[in-house]
């Protein structure tokens, strides 16, 4: 009967040993969750936070980007590249990149080059046509031009400078309110808004 009675008690420790087993897995999965859920909260708000930025851009519909460059032949064959530390464009119009501190650089078949900068501009990378504003500067061969805003049309194969316009160079300067250069002529038309001349002076030395 003893032997019987130990017979039980060892029964009785396995079931007790399984049901504390039972017990503490019990606790491990649901007591255990309330640290969870605690810190859950935060990371949810943040996900939400970072989820309303997401579509925030999305629905301005822009998208940006730094340091790019776009390479391309002009209508006449002549090479081109331009480039700028910052860029966008809206999913609207995706063709139409938006420019900041933009160079530009022209490779004329003849050798010569035009660099233009400017503080911003936009670049067409359809029809490959390229407007230049604020601080707009250029240099070709031994000349600098200094003017508001500049304009390159790819099928005219033009480019329209205009506003405050400046130029100074060996054969002396000039000011007018707008210069447009034939690109494929290098022929230079000098025009004011109004009926007042032309400012050149030329060195004749």
């Amino acid at each position: 009967m003893a032997l019987n009675k130990k017979k039980i008690s060892k029964k009785n420790i396995i079931q007790l040993s399984l049901l504390f087993a039972g017990l503490f897995l019990i606790f491990i999965t649901y007591f255990s969750s309330p640290k969870k859920i605690e810190t859950t909260p935060e990371l949810a708000k943040k996900q939400k936070s970072e989820k309303e930025i997401s579509q925030d851009e999305n629905q301005e519909g822009i998208n940006r980007f730094e340091d790019v460059e776009y390479r391309g032949v002009d209508i006449n064959g002549n090479r081109y590249v331009i480039g700028s530390k910052y860029a966008n464009f809206t999913t609207e119009r995706p063709e139409i990149i938006n420019m900041t501190q933009i160079l530009c650089t022209f490779y004329f078949k003849d050798g010569t080059n035009l660099v233009i900068v400017s503080d911003l501009g936009t670049y067409n990378n359809t029809t490959n046509d390229m407007e230049f504003k604020e601080n707009v500067k250029m240099n070709y061969l031994k000349n600098i031009l200094f003017a508001e805003s500049a304009n390159f049309m790819n099928v005219k194969n033009e480019l329209r400078v205009e506003g405050n316009v400046i130029t100074e160079g060996p054969q002396g300067e000039l000011q007018a309110d707008k210069l447009d250069f034939d690109l494929s002529t290098k022929k230079l038309k000098i025009s004011m808004y109004n009926d007042e001349k032309v400012n050149i002076k030329v060195n004749l030395q």
